[in-house]
């Protein structure tokens, strides 16, 4: 019994080592692909410009927007990119009676346009609502088209305008303003 105990922790060890260098394998194999698709991209993106934006909606602007305190990120180029705007917390939450409004997706590859001064992309996103819709304690919607309208700059000149057609109506409008704090840039 012994000598198949010593053998069978002998078994486990080496099992045990091949496991943490399959891991490791496993682990650094990922690390490698995402790398060589980062250089591969940033290359390809080198030759493009992108349009990259993060900071807080104070001010509605007028005629266009809603009052719509919100927190806000994007980096789309014409390869697609991500948005999400939050608004959630005791400086951005309580809109429309929600306790947290969250839309977050990918920008649609080809979407990004530029108009004189100011840009535009869409794609489809996940919109979350807190409390939810007919009762219910939260409601999570996916594929709800969107597009975002913004003017580069820095704070108190910037501006972001975020169209939801399944929403602008029933909330009486796009929702954005004029960025209080933050920016919004083209690199190129």
């Amino acid at each position: 019994m012994k000598r198949l105990l010593s053998n069978a922790q002998i078994a486990l060890s080496h099992i045990n080592k091949r496991v943490r260098f399959a891991g490791a394998v496993f682990a650094l194999v990922p690390l490698l692909v995402a790398t060589a698709v980062w250089v591969t991209k940033a290359d390809d993106d080198g030759h493009e410009a992108s349009v990259i934006g993060a900071g807080r909606i104070g001010n509605p602007i007028r005629g266009t927007t809603i009052p719509s305190a919100s927190d806000f990120g994007f980096v789309v180029s014409g390869r697609g990119g991500t948005f999400v705007c939050s608004m959630a917390g005791p400086e951005t939450g309580g809109f429309a009676g929600f306790s947290v409004m969250l839309v977050e997706g990918p920008v649609t590859p080809g979407s990004l346009e530029f108009h004189q001064r100011d840009v535009s992309f869409s794609g489809f996103a996940t919109v979350a609502l807190i409390p939810g819709l007919n009762g219910a304690s939260q409601t999570v919607l996916d594929g709800v088209p969107y597009t975002v309208s913004a003017r580069p700059g820095p704070a108190k000149r910037a501006r972001m305008i975020l169209n939801v057609p399944a929403f602008t109506q029933a909330l009486g409008g796009d929702t954005g303003g004029v960025v209080a704090q933050g920016d919004i840039r083209i690199e190129r």
